[in-house]
């Protein structure tokens, strides 16, 4: 990968991928599948994927599709299982994601938490049926080094534990700390997990890992300030709690800056093959949709 502009090819191997995990449907268990696969393939951005398949790529002496592929999979689904669990009544309780009715809409409540569980399921039997297929032991040790790490930054401590604090805005006690610790968990955790898989299974260590877990939880929280300025009108209908509440949008677009500048003064010292893992993540902060 050299540019930006191989991006689509690259998502066509991951949705390639993705596609063929669902090759066992078995018809009693179709609407299961179905829901999973309306999600999944709903038209996202696949961002947390390729964050960690360009990280990969850029730190990888030999890099090889076919072995990131599989962590590249596993974050979207725990990605796509958070976003249907967070669209639900008992939580967000949102009718549309991605201009589609959401998965709840479509095939109930109930069918939609299911699936959302079944994606989390999958996303570790996608990584458990590639360790298997491992005989070196040094590989073996990354790909555990890396799933702890996502999963990680997925569970309590990490995205789920954004999620508990983004219901709980309604307290009396919610101020900017508790907005910027739920962003840091929900958002930025698994944006810096998939930058940080990435490099793990490069065979990067030590220091360069401290480095990009910095990078990551930067830029995760500047993509997520993006976002509430994006999103300005549709939060303040919902009531949504954002940055916004606290901050003017100007001094919004500051934050943005100055977390860009420090994600990218902290990953300086890294030796990239190319830029396209810094331009990658501009882009992102950029982005005007």
């Amino acid at each position: 990968m050299k540019n930006l502009e191989e991006l689509n090819t690259i998502i066509g191997e991951l949705d390639s991928y993705l596609s063929n995990t669902f090759t066992y449907v078995d018809e009693s268990l179709a609407k299961i599948y179905e829901s999973m696969k309306y999600s999944l393939f709903s038209g996202g951005k696949r961002i947390r994927p390729l964050l960690c398949m360009i990280t990969y790529n850029e730190l990888a002496e030999n890099p090889t599709l076919d072995k990131i592929l599989p962590f590249a999979a596993t974050l979207e689904m725990i990605h796509t299982y958070s976003l249907i669990h967070d669209d639900l009544p008992a939580m967000d309780d949102d009718d549309l994601r991605r201009d589609k009715p959401t998965n709840h809409k479509v095939y109930s409540e109930a069918v939609a938490i299911l699936a959302g569980d079944g994606l989390l399921n999958m996303s570790m039997e996608v990584i458990s049926k590639y360790m298997e297929s491992l005989d070196d032991i040094d590989e073996l040790k990354k790909c555990i080094k890396a799933l702890k790490f996502i999963y990680n930054c997925s569970g309590v401590l990490g995205m789920i534990g954004g999620q508990l604090l983004d219901i709980d805005y309604l307290n009396e006690q919610y101020n900017e700390e508790l907005c910027e610790d739920m962003y840091s968990l929900k958002t930025a955790a698994l944006l810096k997990a998939s930058i940080v898989t990435g490099a793990i299974m490069a065979g990067c260590e030590g220091e360069i890992i401290t480095k990009l877990k910095e990078f990551g939880q930067y830029i995760g929280l500047a993509y997520q300030y993006k976002d509430d300025l994006l999103d300005m009108n549709k939060d303040l209908k919902n009531g949504q709690k954002t940055m916004l509440d606290f901050y003017s949008a100007e001094e919004v677009e500051n934050k943005i800056k100055s977390l860009t500048n420090k994600g990218l003064e902290s990953i300086k010292d890294i030796e990239f093959k190319d830029d396209i893992l810094k331009d990658f993540c501009l882009a992102l902060i950029k982005r005007e949709y």
